[in-house]
């Protein structure tokens, strides 16, 4: 009887721990990376990175490295401290993560006075849990206009070319253009052209190529040039009370002279890291290895039982035939 109880007891336990182990492997927490939006030299930015479903990463090793460096850590975090000895000089007191939101899964990296070399691609490991995802960082560098002046004849239609490299999408960011007075050209805020404050000389003439603004094209579209349309031109982008700026020179020409620039463009694609498949963690083999284990313990306390039970049944059937006769 008291192998039964211990018999089911194994059984019941071992139910348990696979239905455990089931619900880790089938939904285990996952590293999930975000890319931020553009950075300028000399701010502070966040790489957003948490598991999801939240789990605690306060005792887990966190590793933010740039696999083009070397050394390639930029912050490593273990065991409640920050591991400075290993971090790569060039980002000395300028990263750390958000410690009291690491019981919450968060583990995302703040990256203080970003300058221009900080571009690139940051990945963030949790070897604990065999996770790691990738972040692309992009950095404002400059705005480049060009250093020849646009030639053209009166009644041309003349692209004026300015570009960011490294290429970045500015659709969310604020695109003027202006003369050298300061007059408006054209101005993109919002996500659409803004004529409101455009010069009177310049209305229904320009444009910029919005499909192309997402790989940091500027470029100005002026159509049926005039004489006095000849100068200087200034593209800035702003950002709050951040800008960038660079010139375009306006040469025309009343004879018919083609002496045309074609437009500069600029493309780029953003890689995006990869983020790995969950994996079977340690945690989940041991519960399987404890499964197995308990199962085999049970399938021979089984055995066992029912040997017993088989001997006794015999002992019985042959226990009249050894009662000697009166």
């Amino acid at each position: 009887m008291g192998l039964i109880i211990i018999y089911e007891a194994l059984m019941y336990l071992l139910v348990l721990l696979f239905n455990c182990a089931a619900a880790q492997v089938s939904d285990p927490s996952v590293l999930n990376c975000s890319t931020p939006n553009i950075v300028w030299p000399g701010s502070d930015v966040i790489l957003p990175c948490r598991l999801q479903p939240p789990l605690s990463a306060e005792s887990m090793r966190v590793e933010w490295t740039r696999p083009d460096l070397e050394p390639e850590f930029i912050h490593v975090y273990q065991d409640g401290r920050f591991l400075y000895e290993l971090q790569n000089p060039h980002y000395t007191y300028r990263t750390s993560l958000f410690v009291d939101q690491l019981p919450n899964g968060d583990v995302s990296l703040k990256l203080s006075r970003v300058t221009q070399s900080d571009a690139g691609t940051y990945r963030c490991s949790l070897p604990s849990v065999q996770q790691e995802a990738s972040v692309q960082l992009s950095v404002v560098s400059e705005v480049i206009g060009s250093d020849q002046a646009v030639q053209a004849v009166v009644g041309d239609d003349v692209i004026l070319p300015c570009h960011m490299e490294p290429p970045v999408d500015v659709t969310t960011l604020t695109v003027e253009w202006t003369t050298r007075n300061g007059a408006v050209v054209h101005k993109f805020e919002s996500r659409k052209d803004n004529t409101d404050i455009q010069n009177d000389t310049f209305k229904g003439r320009t444009s910029l190529f919005h499909d192309e603004m997402h790989k940091g094209n500027i470029s100005l579209k002026l159509i049926n040039v005039t004489l006095t349309d000849a100068g200087n031109y200034t593209c800035f982008v702003r950002k709050l009370i951040q800008q960038k700026k660079d010139n375009v020179g306006l040469f025309v020409d009343s004879k018919d002279k083609k002496g045309r620039d074609d437009d500069s463009k600029a493309s780029s694609t953003v890689p995006t890291g990869p983020t790995n498949p969950p994996a079977l963690t340690a945690c989940h083999i041991t519960l399987i290895v404890a499964a197995v284990v308990i199962l085999i313990a049970g399938v021979v306390a089984g055995l066992v039982w029912w040997t017993r039970q088989r001997n006794r049944r015999q002992n019985q059937a042959e226990a009249p035939e050894n009662i000697p006769m009166m």
